[in-house]
């Protein structure tokens, strides 16, 4: 269900109840602008038990791509616990590398062709559809990249790549709605940050894109006035307490989240502690914190596997993992639809054809 600006405010007065069940059977698209209602809705979809039964009763995916490099070779695939729906229209070949992901089901990729020729698509997993892109500048080497969908009805997503010359860092973006790669002159990242490899972005709000830095700090791009500002990162540790640091969105916002103890993580989040996950809990040997799906329910990766690791409870729901990808390069939090979707803007009125992987 998809429901205007002025019947969402309405529905505020409805009992927390009505509004969980209502929630629960919207849109992708109308989940994010519920988001920013209010205080209480934004509770209802960070809930727990929220996702599972939103993705049931709308036939949604949500789940995680997990990334590795074996011998020159990127592999990927995605787990979750109905991994088997994607499954199939996942290609199984190598030469594919993920570069983004955003929660609205699409991924951007990189696809060598032959020899050292590469090229970029866009594309939607759960309904097998390929877009070849026009390439960016690929003899200066790609730092990050980042994906955030701007409108859904028609589709108009925005590809931000990040690339260096010597210690400065450049920007490329995409807008497949003008389907062609644009520098931003007029406001480059600051001198000498560069994005830290292997840690993807975090956006905010459906505009901010965060990346954590060498140096420890936030780089961040607002997409819609196209700025980049550096701050401190949303925790007020010292850096000789904590490890393995990692940018999540945490209820909404930007959280850090870091190893303080062995098997102990602590996620900040404006100033202050959200929360603290003791991975002994799990009963795992080495186990990774990824990310937070909810307010109460974490993430984890180890060499047995990956799942979902409740707070409130203690509970650990497994999902199986490819041996290979047990410890995974990247990993790229994924969330879709199943509906059709035209991945060429530009060609919106032209009965723009599907691109399907095997015709790549």
């Amino acid at each position: 269900m998809h429901y205007p600006p002025f019947i969402l405010s309405q529905m505020a007065t409805l009992l927390p109840e009505l509004i969980f069940e209502i929630l629960s059977r919207t849109s992708l698209e109308t989940l994010e602008q519920c988001k920013s209602v209010s205080k209480d809705w934004k509770q209802i979809i960070y809930d727990p038990t929220f996702i599972p039964l939103h993705s049931l009763r709308t036939n949604s995916l949500f789940g995680y791509f997990f990334q590795t490099l074996k011998s020159s070779n990127y592999r990927s695939a995605f787990v979750s616990t109905a991994a088997g729906a994607i499954e199939s229209t996942w290609p199984r070949c190598d030469g594919v590398e993920i570069l983004a992901s955003c929660d609205q089901g699409i991924l951007i990729c990189e696809r060598q062709i032959c020899c050292r020729n590469k090229r970029f698509y866009a594309c939607k997993p759960a309904t097998a559809q390929w877009q070849p892109l026009p390439n960016p500048k690929l003899r200066y080497q790609t730092k990050a990249v980042a994906v955030v969908v701007a409108r859904s009805h028609p589709l108009r997503y925005v590809i931000v790549r990040l690339y260096a010359l010597g210690s400065q860092l450049h920007c490329e973006i995409f807008d497949s709605e003008r389907w062609r790669w644009e520098k931003i002159i007029e406001c480059s990242p600051p001198y000498g940050e560069i994005v830290m490899n292997g840690s993807p972005s975090v956006t905010t709000a459906g505009r901010f894109v965060h990346w954590l830095t060498l140096n420890d700090s936030v780089l961040t791009l607002d997409v819609e006035k196209r700025r980049f500002r550096c701050s401190a990162l949303p925790g007020c540790l010292p850096k000789s307490r904590w490890t393995w640091p990692r940018l999540v969105e945490y209820e909404g916002e930007l959280g850090f989240m870091c190893q303080v103890e062995e098997k102990e993580m602590e996620v900040w989040s404006n100033g202050k502690k959200k929360a603290v996950v003791n991975m002994r809990d799990t009963g795992l040997q080495h186990p990774v914190a990824v990310e937070f799906c909810s307010s109460n329910v974490v993430f984890i990766t180890s060499m047995e596997g990956g799942g979902f690791y409740n707070l409130q409870n203690r509970s650990f729901s497994k999902v199986e993992v490819p041996y290979d990808l047990r410890i995974p390069l990247q990993v790229f939090r994924f969330r879709s639809d199943t509906q059709i979707v035209h991945l060429n803007a530009s060609q919106h009125h032209n009965n723009n054809k599907i691109h399907l992987f095997c015709s790549m």
